[in-house]
This record gives structure tokens, C-alpha cells and sequence, in this order.
């Protein structure tokens, strides 16, 4: 990765624009500056910040870097745990492009440290506190703008997952864990909350099949999409 951006460097930083960290599981932490200069590639210390943080084993790195397992796909699988910019994490395909042609023009190919794929873990496998994680921190910086267009509270009951309260009404916009009063309640299973947020399943289809359940304002339930466009990318790649 460092020699495709010692090569293609300038012309990934107008793409991302942004600073990554990998954590890789075994094989220690490297910081990806796509921000800044003509960009680079470097062991992490303690003291850098990034963007973003991305957490993975060094196996499932090594199957990104081949094409062989989709970024979206593996966090919304758990293999994958990302802290910071979402849109950010987005942009991780041109790195990952960039590497491949890279070591497709020199001849370079990545070498996995295990010759067998990992065991698959069972479905339902990422977990909606990930989500409301990253929720959390779009709150705590456009709060007041998604309150503008919610305003009201949405209780969400994950079934075996916990319960979280997001407050789209008051002064202080705020997402909590556990169950306070809300103007509409929306229980839904772990799976297929994720699901929707990460834009895989329509709110209403999955309300109209049963797989997700109102009580209260139902109006309220309709801005639904307010609430996770929040976690998409604003700029476009």
C-alpha cells in the first residue's frame, strides 16, 4: 500500500481526504495520510490521529487488499470495527483499488498468513451498538441540524440487542442507552435494523413484512431516513 501511494499519493489525497488507521490484529497499527501532502504510509504511534480508525484481523485485511471480502460487508458482519468519520470509511474501496493496481502493474500479490478462510461467523453477527456508536458521534456534531427536521424522540427497541433513546426534541439532542419516554417506539430485530441503516432494507417494506414494529407517531417513524442518511458519505467520491 505504501508504494501505491508513493506513486498515485496526489491524486488519492483529492479523493479521500482524510487520515486512516489501520489496527491490524498481529501484524501492529499503520497510518495512511491521505490528507495531507502528496500523502504517505507509516508504522502508528500512540500519539497520531486519524479520521478514522479501522480494526481488523490481519486475514481479513489481506482478503480486502485481494478483493475477496467487501469493506460494507465485512463490518456489517462484525469482522471489521470502525471508529470516526463513516463517510471516511466509505472512500476505503479507492485505497484498496489503488493498492490492487498497483500490485497488478509490478507483479505484487498479497501473502495471507493462513491458507484457509476464516470459519463464517453466524448471522447477525455485527451488532446494532456499532451503529448507534456512529450514531452517537453524528449526534453529538449535527444534533441540532437533525432536530430541525425530526423534531421528536424515537425509542428503539432491538430485539436481543439493548435499547436506545434518541432525543431529537430538546434543546440538547442526545442518544442514550436504555428506554426513556418517546413520541414513537420501534422494535426491531438486531439483523434488520442494521440492515436498514446501512441501507440494505426500506423502513416501510420491512414495517409492511412484520419485520418491524410502531407504536405512536407514526408520522415521526416516516423521517426514519433523516436519521440514517446522517451516516452516509456528504461528499460524493
Amino acid at each position: 500500500m505504501s508504494k501505491a501511494v508513493d506513486e498515485v499519493g496526489p491524486s488519492l489525497v483529492s479523493k479521500v481526504k482524510g487520515v486512516i488507521k489501520f489496527d491490524i490484529t498481529g501484524a501492529g497499527a499503520w497510518l495512511v495520510d491521505l490528507k495531507n501532502g502528496k500523502g504517505s504510509v507509516r508504522v502508528a504511534t500512540a500519539n497520531d490521529k486519524a479520521d478514522l480508525s479501522i480494526t481488523l484481523s490481519e486475514e481479513n485485511f489481506l482478503k480486502m487488499m485481494e478483493n475477496k471480502l467487501n469493506p460494507q460487508q465485512a463490518f456489517m458482519k462484525g469482522l471489521v470495527k470502525i471508529k470516526g468519520n463513516m463517510g471516511l470509511a466509505m472512500k476505503l474501496n479507492v485505497v484498496l483499488a489503488a493498492t490492487r493496481n498497483y500490485m497488478k502493474k509490478h507483479g505484487g500479490a498479497a501473502k495471507s498468513a493462513a491458507s484457509k478462510p476464516a470459519a463464517a461467523k453466524p448471522a447477525g453477527g455485527l451488532k446494532s451498538t456499532e451503529i448507534f456508536r456512529l450514531l452517537g458521534d453524528v449526534v453529538a456534531k449535527d444534533g441540532a441540524v437533525m432536530a430541525k427536521k425530526v423534531k421528536g424522540i424515537i425509542q428503539f427497541d432491538i430485539t436481543g440487542a439493548g435499547k436506545w433513546n434518541l432525543d431529537l426534541k430538546s434543546a440538547t439532542p442526545a442518544l442514550t442507552e436504555g428506554t426513556k419516554k418517546a413520541d414513537v417506539t420501534i422494535t426491531v430485530a438486531d439483523e434488520d435494523f442494521v440492515a436498514i441503516a446501512m441501507g440494505k432494507l426500506n423502513a416501510q417494506q420491512a414495517f409492511m413484512k412484520g419485520k418491524l414494529k410502531l407504536k405512536g407517531n407514526m408520522a415521526l417513524a416516516m423521517k426514519l431516513p433523516v436519521v440514517f442518511n446522517a451516516l452516509k458519505p456528504q461528499s460524493k467520491l
